[in-house]
């Protein structure tokens, strides 16, 4: 079923389809916290159905190319592009074979490796919650290729993978420079974390204050 929900911010629309993965808190977050300069080029890496993007363009004026493996979220990218008049791209493959340069790219990947956690009904969710067509040390290596030096990378995971994901981020010239971590109320333990990167940076990083989720967009 498709529905179009209002964004609440600068008079974006978004059409959703719940055939396919529905965007969560955790990527408007992601937006909020990358907040790119007017004018930067974009990559989002694994777009979904590309509420990071219609976000990223239409909030800060971004020109976003939107990557994604699934033929039917590329449509809605595309659907919410047209409706929104965004400069958007999209560019549909798997994101181990995109290439280009980019100021920023962002990415909020699956969270669980392939095989692990409670199976997941539809192909689309699958794909968006368990690495079954990318793999965390391959958005790096993706990330790291599509960025200069001085380039920043912006992702968001699950806590519990924050050592591995720090580790294999420096590993790939992406130095952690500011991290956030959000709990979903006050009374529970942290459950994601977002993390800004410098490609070839300086080691050092600013922590900020743990923090619930906002509701707005």
């Amino acid at each position: 079923m498709r529905r179009i929900d209002d964004l609440q911010t600068h008079g974006l629309k978004f059409v959703q389809d719940t055939e396919l993965f529905l965007f969560g808190t955790d990527a408007v977050e992601l937006a909020n916290f990358a907040a790119p300069s007017k004018g930067a080029r974009v990559c989002d890496l694994g777009a979904g159905t590309g509420i990071i993007s219609v976000l990223l363009a239409g909030k800060f004026g971004c020109s976003v190319t939107a990557v994604e493996i699934q033929e039917k979220c590329c449509e809605l990218i595309e659907e919410n592009a047209r409706l929104n008049s965004l400069d958007i791209t999209v560019a549909h493959m798997p994101m181990q074979r995109f290439c280009g340069n980019f100021d920023v790219v962002v990415c909020n990947p699956p969270y669980m490796k392939a095989g692990s956690g409670a199976p997941r009904g539809s192909e689309s969710e699958r794909i968006a919650c368990f690495e079954e067509k990318v793999t965390f040390k391959e958005v790096a290596e993706t990330a790291s290729r599509l960025l200069s030096t001085g380039g920043k990378f912006y992702m968001v995971h699950h806590i519990t993978r924050l050592a591995e994901v720090i580790c294999t981020l420096k590993s790939h010239r992406l130095e952690p420079k500011r991290l956030q971590i959000l709990r979903p109320s006050q009374n529970k333990p942290p459950h994601i974390f977002m993390v800004e990167c410098m490609r070839d940076g300086k080691e050092g990083i600013a922590v900020l204050s743990e923090r619930e989720p906002k509701t707005y967009f």
